[in-house]
């Protein structure tokens, strides 16, 4: 298997047209068909469905078609990354990440390194953790930050712990329990206290399928009310911006807001949060990735609200 066959495949499965494909990949016809030709020999399987008047994709084809786009994206990038570091011109810096509200931290830390190195080129990939883990394992990124997946186990990653995160309380200053607080200049808020009032719940969509349909809940929940339930913490700063109800979010995620007011949760569980990479680059103290991961804990020591 090759690139020209895989870009080829790709290319034909996007227009399912020879003569577009073919114009596309500035090729001739028959020499698309002949690397269609020796892909499907070699994979042992068709791709295509072709008829006098049309090109599909076969079953097989539909399922091989994401798997030969990853790998054309890892070979290019892998080979932009190559030439840059050997002209000495870019530095690729590839970070995960969860949630938008992330990006303020993230920018934090990155800001007094691009001022030094101008060569850096930091690339942002948000997506659930497990999935950005996933991508870490394979080379595809080189950091993830966020909070610690407990499931997650691969010796050829570390963690490093910034800080033991807790979860704080958002709510509209013009809600009652905001109200309430103030007129008792309340600056933290008990479990009590949250109690009567509804929640708006945001829990990363794989930690709602593994924990809140068995009944576990992450934090506390008076399922009496009814409570709200969303993806991101931006979703969940929307509605409690709405006057919805108040949200219980881990405190690196917690964004200033005018109109919100912010309380320390007495009974908050804590939980690692920090920045994963590959084990052996912490042997490299000049790395850009140490350097980051440096910056990341000097950042952590203090408040982010």
């Amino acid at each position: 298997m090759n690139t020209q066959q895989l870009e080829c495949f790709a290319t034909l499965a996007k227009t399912l047209n020879y003569a577009k494909a073919a114009e596309q990949l500035s090729m001739t016809q028959p020499a698309v068909s002949r690397q269609i030709k020796s892909l499907e020999n070699e994979m042992g399987a068709r791709l295509f469905q072709r008829t006098t008047r049309s090109v599909t994709l076969t079953q097989v084809g539909w399922q091989f078609l994401p798997d030969a786009r990853q790998i054309l994206a890892i070979y290019y990038r892998s080979r932009e990354w190559m030439e840059s570091f050997q002209k000495n011109e870019r530095n690729l810096l590839q970070i995960g990440y969860a949630d938008s509200h992330a990006n303020r931290l993230i920018s934090k830390i990155l800001s007094p390194i691009l001022a030094e190195q101008k060569n850096i080129v930091p690339e942002l990939t948000l997506d659930q953790t497990d999935a950005n883990l996933r991508r870490l394992s394979l080379s595809q990124l080189d950091l993830v930050i966020g909070m610690k997946d407990a499931k997650f186990t691969d010796e050829a990653i570390n963690f490093v712990k910034l800080r033991d995160d807790g979860f704080v309380c958002i709510v509209s200053k013009a809600h009652e329990l905001a109200r309430e607080c103030k007129k008792r200049r309340k600056k933290c808020v008990s479990s009590t206290d949250l109690w009567l009032h509804r929640q708006i719940i945001a829990i990363p969509p794989y930690l709602l399928k593994h924990t809140f349909s068995r009944g576990h809940h992450i934090i506390p929940v008076n399922d009496e009310l009814d409570n709200m339930l969303c993806a991101t913490i931006s979703e969940a700063y929307n509605l409690v911006l709405a006057g919805a109800g108040f949200a219980l979010i881990p405190e690196h995620l917690a964004l200033p807001h005018k109109e919100l007011a912010f309380f320390q949760w007495n009974e908050s569980p804590h939980a690692p949060m920090g920045i994963y990479c590959r084990r052996e680059i912490l042997h490299d103290k000049n790395s850009v990735i140490c350097r980051f991961i440096s910056e990341a804990q000097t950042i952590a020591t203090s408040t982010f609200i």
